[in-house]
């Protein structure tokens, strides 16, 4: 439910970019929450969803131990924003019977507290180098609101 509320309300959100007064803004895990919605506006968003699951059900058929739980793909992993090849996309765990879904990421949590603790650094909660820019962070999180 909070999935569909957020595509509902918000959209897709990509804040991987650069800045000139912080080059490193990409290393620090940027929000991206990516359903496809905003690149193909006309199509509906649940056909992405399923597509994405029927790719893993037919991974799952062959290799059930190596596909695990099914990760419906929201975002880019913290290394492929920085534009590097990385590992497996941040998503929620699916089926799941709450109306908050588990976000899984650097970490997994419920995705309403993933998304607060991402605001809470303004949408750049990864850290950075040594100045690890705290002042930016904070600037940006100012008068962001907790969900």
């Amino acid at each position: 439910m909070t999935l569909l509320s957020w595509i509902r309300l918000v959209g897709d959100v990509w804040l991987v970019g650069t800045h000139p007064q912080w080059p490193e803004s990409a290393s620090t895990d940027p929000l991206v929450i990516d359903t496809g919605g905003s690149r193909y506006p006309g199509a509906p968003v649940r056909g992405y969803f399923d597509n994405e699951h029927d790719v893993w059900r037919r991974w799952a058929a062959r290799d059930p131990e190596r596909a695990g739980l099914f990760v419906l793909p929201l975002s880019p992993d913290r290394v492929f924003k920085e534009n590097v090849s990385g590992g497996a996309p941040y998503g929620l765990i699916v089926p799941d019977g709450c109306a908050d879904g588990l976000f899984a990421g650097e970490t997994t949590m419920p995705f309403v507290s993933y998304l607060n603790h991402v605001f809470s650094h303004g949408g750049f909660p990864g850290q950075t180098l040594p100045d690890n820019h705290w002042h930016r962070k904070q600037a940006l999180a100012r008068d962001l609101l907790p969900l």
